[in-house]
Formats: structure tokens, C-alpha cells, sequence
């Protein structure tokens, strides 16, 4: 006969495992201890031992956008999410991350440059930090912007047109209520993750519409730009 004390003692024995399965996946997909880092760092469980550098990845965001000036070429940085972003935490698993910023041709004032380009490049150690990071990212587009706060909404994926249906990418537009001409892309295949993010000067007219027809070129042009860069990878990761 089970009494009272034996069925709390179960039910704190499948919390306890539980939450022990819980801290294991956590740690495992976002979050490392320095030791586990410097295991999959190493054979046999790194898998991005031969691929480039970030930055020279990161660079073929330049050629597949020649007409735009490079603004900040590739630069070392660290993945984190910090605020204003809804997920606070660090990413364990990173080999190494880059940033490269491409602009508009010529001098302009802020926030009127005609079209603006950032991406950042992180190469994980394993495919699985890489998808991690991915699928965070996605659950943090789906509630604000990682670097302004701003809403931001999903829309239709290229997956299946531009990039083939076998790829994990996800397309944001800013929402109408608060700006335009915002889009990003974020994504990953094998152990190389990315954001894309283009900008396009607000123009003078502030209707709805106006700035949903903004977002919807920004969108376009960031759609492009990643298909192409995505070609470009193809053979990066062959090597």
C-alpha cells in the first residue's frame, strides 16, 4: 500500500530527474562549462577543424554585394544575447564569430544612409551549437529585435525557393507600427551559423503602408543577398 510519504518521496524523485535532464539539455544546446568547450573543440568531436575562418566567411557578404562599400570590415566578436533581448545568456561551442558592415557608397548623415548591410558569421564547433543558436535566434526574432527591442515579424521562409528545403533559415520585417525597412535572415547549415541584417533609410512619408512597402524591399534585397552568399558558401564548406 502506498502512503502519503511514498508517493511525495516518487514524485520528488521524477522531479529531481526531470530537472536534471532539463539542466542537461540546457547546458548541452546554449549554454557550456569551459571544459566541454575545449572537448568539442578537439577531435574526434569538432567537426569545423578545416573550414575558414569566420572572417573570411563573413566576407563573402562583400562579394556578393559589390556595389556596397565596406562600412567595418570583418571583425572578431562574441556571440552572447544581452540586453535589450528577451533570452539573457552566453553561447558556449563557439570556434570563432565575425561582423562585417556594408553600406551605401559615400557619406551620409545617421540614420539617412540609403542601404545599410551587417552580417555576422559564427562557426560552431558542432552542428548541433550551430542548429542551438539557430533556433534560439528564431525564438527571440519572434519576440523583438535582438539589438533595438523593436517588434518584429515573421514572414515565409526561403528555405524552399532560394535555398533548398534541406536548410534551417528564418526571414523577420520589422513591424509596420514600428518603422520600416528593416529585414533580417538568420540561419545556419552544417556547423556555420548567420544573421543578415539590411536596412533601407526611412523615407518621408510615415503611412502604413509606406512602411510595409519599405520593409517588403529590405526584405527582398536580404533574400538575395543570403541565396547568393548561401552559393558562395557552398564550396567554402566543401573544402
Amino acid at each position: 500500500m502506498i502512503r502519503g510519504y511514498h508517493a511525495l518521496a516518487i514524485t520528488a524523485i521524477l522531479l529531481t530527474a526531470v530537472a536534471m535532464r532539463a539542466t542537461e539539455f540546457y547546458t548541452t544546446r546554449y549554454q557550456s562549462l569551459p571544459v566541454q568547450d575545449w572537448l568539442e573543440s578537439r577531435p574526434p568531436l569538432a567537426e569545423s577543424a578545416n573550414l575558414p575562418a569566420a572572417s573570411d566567411l563573413v566576407r563573402g557578404i562583400a562579394r556578393v554585394l559589390p556595389l556596397l562599400a565596406i562600412r567595418d570590415d570583418a571583425r572578431p566578436r562574441t556571440p552572447e544575447f544581452g540586453p535589450p533581448a528577451y533570452f539573457q545568456r552566453t553561447i558556449g561551442g563557439v570556434r570563432d564569430a565575425s561582423r562585417i558592415e556594408l553600406g551605401t557608397p559615400g557619406t551620409f548623415k545617421p540614420n539617412e544612409e540609403p542601404l545599410h548591410a551587417r552580417m555576422d558569421v559564427i562557426v560552431f564547433n558542432r552542428q548541433l551549437r550551430a542548429a542551438a543558436w539557430s533556433q534560439l535566434m528564431s525564438s527571440e526574432m519572434d519576440i523583438r529585435d535582438l539589438d533595438t527591442g523593436a517588434a518584429m515579424l515573421r514572414t515565409e521562409g526561403p528555405r524552399a525557393r532560394e535555398l533548398g528545403a534541406d536548410q534551417d533559415v528564418g526571414v523577420w520585417v520589422i513591424a509596420p507600427s514600428q518603422g520600416g525597412g528593416v529585414a533580417t535572415v538568420v540561419g545556419h547549415r552544417a556547423t556555420v551559423a548567420f544573421m543578415l541584417k539590411v536596412t533601407l533609410a526611412p523615407s518621408d512619408a510615415a503611412s502604413i503602408a509606406d512602411q510595409v512597402d519599405l520593409s517588403a524591399r529590405a526584405e527582398t534585397l536580404a533574400r538575395q543577398a543570403v541565396a547568393d552568399w548561401w552559393a558562395w558558401l557552398a564550396p567554402q564548406l566543401a573544402t
